[in-house]
């Protein structure tokens, strides 16, 4: 079974995609993230990790799949979709564990 994803990957052209990610961004999120360490508020900086990669993610989507406007439309449909799904589900997760008196 993985020998199948593997080629599959290989041969999706996925193995050979580069991201470009602005260093400028990159910077700022290890900025943000060490004050959020330092504060002590991972839930915080856990989101916004995620903000940050979702972006790079969105990023890698438009460079790659930009030929052809069909595969690009279903990509980032789903990638929304999915991208708010995964956003809901964690600040409804961190929500009651606080309430529920939880802490990290």
């Amino acid at each position: 079974m993985f020998h199948q994803v593997w080629l599959w990957y290989q041969a999706s052209g996925l193995s050979h995609a580069m991201i470009s990610i602005p260093g400028m961004e990159a910077i700022v999120l290890l900025i943000v993230l060490t004050i959020c360490l330092l504060c002590r508020i991972t839930r915080t900086g856990l989101m916004i990790a995620y903000i940050f990669t979702y972006r790079w993610g969105l990023l890698f989507g438009e460079q790659y799949f930009a030929g052809n406007a069909r595969v690009y439309h279903v990509f980032l449909t789903s990638y929304i979709v999915f991208g708010i799904v995964v956003l809901t589900l964690a600040l409804v997760a961190m929500m009651v564990a606080t309430r529920s008196g939880r802490q990290e």
